[in-house]
This record gives structure tokens, sequence and C-alpha cells, in this order.
């Protein structure tokens, strides 16, 4: 009998642990796999036990159940778990957990055709990423896994479990932790693997057991990179002749033992793409990045700005975009130009920015980045975005652009990212507080404030400031409510202007 606990990973990182205790229901009810895989187990992320709880008026520090499904689900659901970062239907949310209650609430129960194939879209994807999608009848932490960008993303709360009394709950607070994908897939893989190996000894021959083994070995088997890739970016999986060649040399990631643990800046791409867009507009892109990559470099001025050892913005993304920019402004000198606007074209011309415009099919697309120490930084703004069909929009989309070529080389220091509704929202967000914060510095904005003939809280002000600022009303609305210099009743105000 297996009373010791078996601990894969580190607790300050991410760790699994379990451990085979005897059933106490002596298999009633049970199937021989399920009644030998009863036991305890713990999930700990950046040292907190995501299984510690509550119930029947004691705290506990782990949790009970058959350990079967949990094996069950990792092993039929890993390739997902670990390479699919997409939500179904596009989603503004900072993690899956928060994605799949907020497709709770515009779906469920809508009974229109379209909202209900979206709803069943949701239900297969929580299937996939959910732990508690396979408790049957367990008492499991609100816990879901998906991959974003090079991390894998954990995310926990404490909804409640229909039919379990008040007195149960997981005490510890909702959160999200990004970390690197091996740092996840590797103990969760090891512990994977030995759990079916401890119970090899615990089980006679059966048929269920062997099923879970042989789709536990399909992990580690070869020739899954294809599949792998197709659920990151599905759009990989049916790319027209035309442009097959081009993408061949753009796909080349760097895998482990049973899962992807770099992807390369092309595939990336691929991911932040519409599943839906057209071959025209995928070639287009797919030729910006092309021509960004040959025989290009960077600048000795662009270079000391770079985020070294980036990490996605796990607290307030809006926060880390002003913060950013208030340290490249600080770098760039420009708060010292306060009777001046921030001509963001200059910044990149001199920091040997590309910058190329045109319309593409899909206006969803704001615009991409492109940037990489053997790659000419390289921003495209798609002038068929609603956003940029005013020069001001175009600044602000700069801006935004420039932010990723900064801040987001999460692949082996290179960014190839098409902005939009399908690219991670938490960067999304940040890029756009960078972007208000580096048009819009604190100074600045006071500077005009301060000889503006109209203050900030009317339409005139407003005309005034967005003009000497070159920026759209609409950001800067948004920006001085940021700012606390217009509050909650000054907005109300406004919205009702056309901006």
């Amino acid at each position: 009998m297996k009373t010791n606990w078996s601990t894969f990973g580190s607790k300050d990182r991410f760790a699994f642990e379990y451990r085979f205790l005897n059933d106490p229901d002596n298999g009633q009810a049970a199937t021989p796999l399920e009644s030998a895989s009863w036991g305890e187990f713990r999930f700990w992320v950046r040292g907190r036990n995501l299984c510690q709880c509550h119930h029947h008026g004691k705290f506990h520090q782990e949790a009970a159940w058959y350990l079967s499904p949990i094996l069950f689900w990792l092993a039929e659901n890993w390739d997902p778990l670990f390479h699919e970062e997409r939500f179904p239907t596009e989603c503004n949310v900072p993690n899956a957990r928060a994605g799949y209650l907020d497709s709770l609430k515009r779906f469920l129960g809508d009974t229109d055709p379209v909202m209900e194939a979206k709803g069943e879209a949701w239900f297969g994807w929580w299937q996939r990423h959910a732990l508690r999608s396979c408790r049957q009848g367990g008492l499991f932490p609100d816990l879901f896994l998906r991959r974003m960008v090079d991390f894998a993303e954990i995310s926990w709360g404490n909804s409640h479990m229909e039919g379990v009394g008040e007195d149960f709950y997981f005490t510890v607070p909702q959160g999200t932790v990004c970390l690197p994908v091996k740092q996840v897939a590797e103990p969760l893989l090891k512990g994977l693997q030995t759990a079916i190996a401890d119970l090899r000894g615990r089980i006679a021959s059966d048929k269920e057991f062997n099923t879970l083994a042989e789709k536990a070995d399909r992990i580690t088997a070869p020739g899954r990179l294809n599949d792998r890739l197709s659920w990151y970016a599905a759009r990989l999986s049916h790319i027209a002749t035309s442009v097959q060649s081009l993408v061949q040399n753009m796909i080349t990631p760097e895998e482990g033992m049973g899962f992807i643990q770099r992807l390369s800046p092309g595939v990336a791409m691929f991911g932040s793409l519409a599943p839906k867009i057209s071959d025209a507009d995928l070639e287009n892109l797919i030729g910006f990045y092309i021509a960004a990559h040959k025989n290009g470099k960077e600048s000795s001025q662009l270079l000391p700005l770079l985020t070294q050892n980036p990490e996605l913005p796990e607290n307030d993304p809006f926060d880390a975009g002003y913060e950013a920019a208030l340290d490249f402004l600080e770098a760039q000198n420009q708060n010292n130009s306060l009777s001046e606007w921030v001509d963001v074209h200059s910044i990149c011309q001199r920091l040997g920015i590309q910058i190329y415009s045109g319309a593409l099919g899909d206006s969803n697309i704001r615009g991409a980045a492109f940037a990489g120490s053997h790659v000419t930084p390289t921003i495209f703004i798609n002038t068929a975005h609603p956003n940029n069909q005013q020069e001001e929009g175009q600044r602000f989309s700069i801006g935004h652009e420039l932010c990723h070529i900064l801040h987001d080389r999460f692949f082996g220091g290179e960014i190839s990212i098409a902005s939009g509704p399908w690219a991670p929202a938490s960067i999304e967000k940040r890029a756009n507080a960078f972007s208000a914060m580096l048009l819009m510095p604190v100074e600045l904005i006071n500077e005009k404030i301060r000889i503006s003939p109209s203050p900030p809280d009317t339409p005139e002000g407003i005309t005034y400031l967005s003009n000497a600022l070159k920026v759209s009303k609409k950001s800067l609305v948004w920006h001085l409510y940021n700012l606390n210099k217009l509050d909650d009743t000054q907005l109300a105000n406004l919205a009702g202007y056309e901006f």
C-alpha cells in the first residue's frame, strides 16, 4: 500500500502530488480501475496549495477521490491543454477561467441556433481545459489550464459546485499564473506516467487500465508535431497551396518530450489571426514577415530599450502598459518637450523601425509587428481597421505595435504578431495602455489642460486637447478617465457626444 506522497515539480513554481489509498467504499459502485486509484492529490502553484479546502468544519490540505478520471483527462486532452490558446469565440478576458464564466453569461439558455452552437463550442472547450469537467462527483479545485504564447496559463477560483453544501469551499483566492510550458508539462507528464506504473501493480489485467496506458503512451509518440501546431493555430492545417512553401520556413518550433516547448515566431503569428482569414490576407502578412527577415538587423538605439526575459502581465495589464510607457518616455527624454505633441513616427525612425500601411480584407486586424535580432523591426498598419481611418488612430496603432516590439519577444527574442481580437488579451491591453501613455504623457496633458480655453470635461475641451495632442477624442476621454482627470459623472456626460 502506498502511503507516502509522490511529488512532481517544484511547489514554488508548479507541482502535482498524489498518493493512493484504500478505497473506503471497497469498490462499491466503482470500476476496478477507479477503486484501485482512490487516493489524495494536490496541485501547487507558486507556493499555493490549490486543493486546500474547508469541509465539515475542518480545513483539509488535499482533495480525496478516484484519480483515474484525472489521469484520463490528462491523457485524452494533453495536446489541447498545452497547445490550444484561443477561445472558441472572440473573448476579451484575462484568462481561461474568466473566458468560460463569460461564455456562461452570454450563451447559457439562449435557444437561438447560432448562440446554441457557440455555447456547445464553449462546452467542448471547457471539457478540454477545466479540471472539474472530469470530477464525476469528486470535489475538485476550480482549475483551468491552457497554453498562452510560450507559457502555460493556470487560472483558478472557487465557483460553487451544484449539489455541494455551502460548508465546502477551496480557500485559495482566485488568481492566474503563467509559467514556462516545460515547468508545468513535465511534472504532469511524469506524474501521469508514474501513477500509471503504480496502478499496474495494484490492479489485475483490466481493459480500462490498458486504454488509459495506451492513451498516455501516445503523448510521447513520434509524429505529433502537426497535430499540436493545429491546436495552436488551426489555420495551419488548411493553408492554400500558393503559400505552403512560404509557410514551411516559418514553422520551426522547439519540441520537448510530449509538447512544444517553444513556438517559432511564424507559428505565433498564425495563432493571433482569425481562423477564417483569407488566403490573400495571409499571403500579405507572410510577405511582410519574410521581408522583415531578409538580411535584417536592429539598431543600436533600439537594443537597450528591449525588455529582457519578457513575461505576460498577470495582474493589471493597464498598469504594466502605463509603467512601460513612462520608462520609455524617460529614456527618450520626451517629457522635456511639454509644449509639443509626441511624434511617434520620428521615434520609430530614430529607432530604425520600418512602418508600412495597407488595407487587408479583415478589418478586425489592427496591425502587425515583426522584430528580432536578425529582423528589420517592422510595423504594419491595416488601414481597413475602423480605428485606422484617420491619422490620429494610425498614430495610436503605431504606439500599440511599438509596445509589442519592445516588450513581447517571447519566441527566442523575436516577435511576430497580428493585433486584433484573436491575439492574447493581456498583451493587447498592455499595448493599448502603453500607446495611450506614450502619446498622452501626464505632464504633457497637464500642460495642455493649463492652456486650454475650455475645461477637459466639456466637448470643447476634449476637441482642443485631442487636436493639440493629435490623438482621437475617444482614446483621450478614456485616458483622462483612467488618470482620474474625469470622474464617472463627467465621463457619462461626455458619452452622449460623437467622439
